[in-house]
């Protein structure tokens, strides 16, 4: 029977990964309908980042209709979700290099596609070294609990992708913001606090097992994209 723990890891990575693809189609529509190409960004965005706990919400699923873990075969549950990071952190500095330096944007663009290549061959590569599986004592008593290794080739470009994150997007909205007056700066803060909270909350996500602290992890995480949807809606 799952635990306590495992209701409260299902449901909140359930509603981060419903809640994720609702709010990211929404932003795309939106973005249609008013022309607006940096929010049609901010939906692909929010998708990836719900997709990104893909891995626990279908072995929660599988724990509610069959009362066992999925079969971590291959490292299964671990790829399901870290398979949606590089390319969120792509689509992230692409659009941080569109606002901040349209003139290099295509060279970072690059940059960070070869980076998000390398990633993906290494977690598929070696997937059980590239991360720590902690599996429950007894099938079904609690969710797989996995996070990247971090001195794994994966780890070390996941700790290239969250510096990226934070000092070229966070910090340099930031500085942008403190740069402008009025109402454009209200909403570059709105931006840059909505990448510290998706970088800071998914970082203690990957690194961390917080038991009760899930419910305030994945609800900031969930918030970032959603402080960059209304920084970047009109």
């Amino acid at each position: 029977m799952l635990s306590t723990i495992g209701w409260i890891d299902g449901l909140t990575a359930s509603g981060v990964v419903i809640l994720g693809c609702i709010f990211g189609l929404y932003f795309i529509y939106k973005s249609k309908k008013i022309d607006a190409n940096l929010l049609f960004y901010v939906g692909l965005l929010v998708i990836l980042a719900g997709l990104a706990f893909l891995g626990v919400f279908l072995d929660f699923l599988i724990v509610i209709l069959s009362g066992k873990n999925i079969q971590n075969i291959y490292g299964l549950v671990g790829l399901l979700s870290y398979i949606w990071i590089a390319p969120l952190v792509v689509l992230g500095m692409h659009m941080g290099a569109r606002l901040m330096l349209p003139e290099k944007k295509r060279i970072i663009t690059i940059i960070y596609l070869v980076l998000m290549i390398l990633f993906e061959i290494a977690i598929f590569a070696n997937p059980m070294n590239s991360f720590n599986f902690v599996y429950p004592k007894r099938s079904g008593d609690a969710l797989i609990d996995y996070n990247l290794v971090l001195l794994s080739p994966a780890g070390f470009l996941m700790i290239i992708f969250i510096i990226s994150l934070i000092v070229f997007l966070g910090i340099g909205f930031l500085i942008k913001a403190l740069q402008a007056t009025g109402n454009v700066r209200k909403k570059l803060l709105l931006v840059s606090l909505g990448i510290f909270l998706y970088a800071i909350f998914g970082l203690f996500e990957s690194l961390t097992e917080p038991g009760f602290a899930l419910i305030f992890i994945r609800i900031g995480y969930i918030s970032g994209p959603l402080f960059m949807y209304v920084g970047l809606k009109d």
